[in-house]
This record gives structure tokens, C-alpha cells and sequence, in this order.
């Protein structure tokens, strides 16, 4: 796997200066008989439902679908800005773990830059816009998308979940208490509300709670994933490696899951378990260095003093430059010196 050397907020200036320009120059292009856009309109409802899923068939079949009504009326903008929403959240997903997540936001760009060309005043198209930009770190734009729709359609569940995410995330706002009372199967608003608890108030159980309705709903990888962590922060260990497997049956080659597995195996005490899936989660996804870090813990827990040294060198090498490991670095330099080793 190459590993991921473009941060997302080069992405994020990239793709922007491409979309901004469209929204301006957009046209729209003469429609399609009133069959195709039948057609397209029904694979297109279709093709939401299973994305409003969030499961990984959903997304498979939701792609699906959305060609289809493409096919049916190439004209047809929503099928566009569906696709431009689905492959924004994949490679959002992607980034938040660290994998390469380049393609997904580009594919996203391109059939945004379609459905804003055919029609950008459509309210789908607005909302995948919204979810776009979310995802891209634009709050500021990401807040204007969600606001002009909801000045049109007050109780779209979805543009107020995106306007609160928008605007700070705080676990007791208005927005996000209404857009769960519309519709309590909202699966971003769960997980953005456990992920706020997580997050800002460092809730871990209200979190956990969060997460666990999320991923009843929706049993996918990531929502396991994020469950699980929430369940390390609590001690539950046992619990939380139940999780990441439920996460790598969904997606064997989920390495995330397989990295915070063997987290939860070193604060249970067994070193060998920890490294053996830090091995797993690296030979997936080379990029995070949490891994590293912990298959170097499970080494210098075993005893185990070369390979524990070459581990903290190798987390020291993909941590460099990323001071949310600040803490972890200081460990492992002091470790290096503990063990007789040498920084390389």
C-alpha cells in the first residue's frame, strides 16, 4: 500500500477550488423524457435507501443503483450527488484511520461536479454538497449548504445533523436533539453524537450508548470500530475485542480493527496477542503509527529488547510531524534509552 503523504487539507483546497467555480457556472442541461426520469427517480430512491444503511452492502448496492438511474437518464442529478455524498463518507472514513483516501474524495468531486452542473438548486444536491464539504473540514461552507436548505424544508433531519456538526458538535444542542426526534435511525447523527461525548466531554458510556444504537441499526466495520474504542476507555476490554471482531467479519481487511484489537490485548496482559495483531493491522495499512507503537509495547512487555527498540524507531519514523502522538514519542524515546537503544 503507498502511504498517504497528501494531508486532507491539501485535498480539501484542491477539490474546493474545483467545485466553487462550478457553483457559479452552473447550467442546467436540457432533461430527459419523462420515462428515463421515472426510471432514474425510482432507482435513484432505491439507491438512497440502502446508502441511508451505512452498511457496507448498502453502500455496494447504493452505487449500484445510482449508476443505474444514470444509465436510465444521464441527466438525472440527484444519482450524481448521491454518488458524490457516498464516496465523500468512504473516504472520510478512510482518512480517519489513516488509509489512503485520495481516490474517494476525487470520485466524490467528480460526480458533485456533474450534479452541480445539471441542477445545483435540487435539495439532494444541496445536501451531498453539505456532506461534502463536512467532510472536507469546510464548516463554514458545510454550515451555509445546511441553513439554505433548511430554510426551505425546516425538518430535514440531515441538514440539521450537518448544521450541528457544523458548528461546534455540542452534545446539548437543539439541532441535534430535533434531528434525532425526526428520525431516531439517523446513523451519522448517532455517530456523531458518540463521537461528541467521545470527543469533547469524554463521556466514554454515553458514547458507548451512542455507538451501540448506531451499530444495531447499522452493523458496519467503522461503528463496530468506534464502539470498541469507546469500550477500551472503559476497561471492558473482553467487550471491546468482541467489537473489532464483529468489525473484521464485516471486513477482513479492516486493519483498523485489527490495530485496536491488539490494544485491547495489551492492557489485558498479553503481549504476544497485542503484537500479533499489530503485525495484521500493518500488514493491511502501514500508515498508522498506533500500531507501531503498540506491537513495540507488546515487545517491551515480553522482554523482547531488539525488536521492541526496532518497533519504537519504526512508530518514531510514521508518528513524525503528527503531535497528537506527542505523548506516545516521549514514551518511546525514553523506552529507546531504557532499553540501551539508539534513536534512528
Amino acid at each position: 500500500m503507498i502511504k498517504v503523504t497528501m494531508k486532507r487539507v491539501t485535498m480539501k483546497k484542491v477539490i474546493m477550488a474545483l467545485i466553487i467555480p462550478v457553483l457559479f457556472a452552473a447550467v442546467l442541461i436540457q432533461g430527459s423524457d419523462a420515462f428515463a426520469q421515472g426510471q432514474a427517480a425510482e432507482d435513484y430512491k432505491k439507491g438512497r435507501e440502502d446508502f441511508l444503511s451505512f452498511t457496507p452492502d448498502g453502500f455496494k448496492n447504493a452505487i449500484q443503483y445510482y449508476n443505474k438511474a444514470i444509465q436510465a437518464d444521464p441527466n438525472y442529478a440527484p444519482a450524481y450527488a448521491g454518488l458524490g455524498e457516498l464516496y465523500s463518507f468512504q473516504g472520510f472514513y478512510r482518512y480517519e484511520v489513516k488509509e489512503d483516501y485520495e481516490k474517494y474524495y476525487i470520485d466524490s468531486y467528480e460526480n458533485m461536479k456533474k450534479a452541480l452542473q445539471i441542477n445545483p438548486n435540487l435539495e439532494p444536491v444541496q445536501l451531498a454538497l453539505a456532506y461534502t464539504y463536512l467532510h472536507l473540514s469546510d464548516e463554514k461552507l458545510a454550515k451555509s449548504a445546511a441553513q439554505g436548505i433548511l430554510s426551505k424544508n425546516p425538518n430535514n433531519a440531515e441538514a440539521l445533523y450537518i448544521l450541528w456538526a457544523a458548528t461546534g458538535r455540542n452534545p446539548s444542542s437543539p439541532e441535534i436533539r430535533k434531528a434525532l426526534e425526526i428520525n431516531p435511525k439517523l446513523v451519522p447523527a448517532l455517530i456523531g453524537l458518540g463521537t461528541a461525548y467521545y470527543e469533547k466531554r469524554r463521556s466514554f458510556n454515553q458514547a458507548a450508548n451512542y455507538y451501540r444504537q448506531a451499530a444495531e441499526i447499522a452493523p458496519s466495520p467503522e461503528i463496530h470500530n468506534y464502539l470498541g474504542n469507546a469500550l477500551i476507555y472503559q476497561g471492558y476490554y473482553p467487550q471491546a475485542i468482541k467489537q473489532f471482531q464483529n468489525a473484521i467479519k464485516l471486513d477482513p481487511n479492516y486493519a483498523s480493527a485489527y490495530q485496536n484489537m491488539g490494544i485491547a490485548y495489551y492492557y489485558m496482559n498479553k503481549p504476544q496477542d497485542a503484537i500479533t495483531s499489530g503485525k495484521k493491522a500493518i500488514s493491511l495499512n502501514p500508515n498508522s503509527p498506533d500500531a507501531y507503537f503498540f506491537i513495540a509495547q507488546g515487545y517491551d512487555k515480553a522482554k523482547n529488547t531488539q525488536q521492541a527498540i526496532n518497533y519504537y524507531n519504526q512508530f518514531l519514523q510514521y508518528s513524525l510531524g503528527q503531535d497528537e502522538y506527542s505523548i506516545y514519542v516521549k514514551t518511546a524515546e525514553q523506552r529507546i534509552a531504557s532499553l540501551g537503544g539508539r534513536r534512528q
